[in-house]
């Protein structure tokens, strides 16, 4: 009665043992699998984006992005910039805050706290009419140019063509913002030589 005890238990050990080789084999195909999967994949991904403010898709590969990309970001950060209250500027900065490049964060907030202070002292709102934006893929730099008028209380007091240069670091997926500065408006993409460095953030 033992010895059949014994072999049974024996044949139990060598099923359970022969499982989870099998188990073990099978994982490590998978494993196979998926590596060999990444591999491929990882040298080159296209994603489709939705924009903040949806007006047109765009793709975003490994290293680089689409013009319809930077145009819409472009868009986006400068309503955040431009079109601003002062019951808006604070939250309106805090976004734009969340996509300033870790380099660039510190000058940023100086001068987007700088402005918004200016705003409330003023009592003053602005409003940016873009008439078109320029977009340089390869620079990963937006102009914009349009009209900013400038509001206190319900009075226009001001109404002046305005060029703006908008650069765009891409990095790890997502896009940053470097700089957003007053520029030429019939050259807003900088094409031509600045005399001087112009303010990170300006209204």
């Amino acid at each position: 009665m033992k010895l059949a005890w014994m072999r049974e238990d024996i044949a139990s050990v060598r099923r359970a043992t022969t499982f989870l080789v099998a188990l073990l084999v099978g994982s490590m195909l998978a494993n196979l699998v998926l590596a060999v999967f990444t591999m491929r994949l990882a040298g080159h991904q296209r994603i489709v984006v939705v924009p903040p403010n949806i007006h047109k898709t765009f793709w975003v590969e490994s290293d680089q992005v689409s013009s319809e990309y930077l145009e819409q970001m472009g868009y986006f950060l400068m309503q955040l910039t431009l079109n601003v209250t002062p019951q808006s500027v604070d939250h309106q900065a805090k976004v734009l805050l969340q996509y300033a490049a870790p380099a660039s964060f510190g000058e940023l907030r100086t001068a987007l706290l700088a402005a918004a202070e200016r705003l409330k002292r003023d009592g003053a709102s602005t409003i940016f009419s873009a008439r078109d934006l320029l977009v340089d893929e390869r620079a990963l730099k937006v102009g914009v140019r349009g009209q900013l008028t400038t509001f206190i209380s319900d009075r226009r007091v001001s109404d002046v063509s305005k060029g703006y240069a908008i650069e765009l670091q891409y990095a790890g997926g997502r896009i940053f913002l470097k700089a957003f500065r007053e520029t030429n408006p019939n050259d807003p993409l900088e094409n031509q030589p600045r005399p001087s460095p112009a303010a990170a953030v300006v209204q």
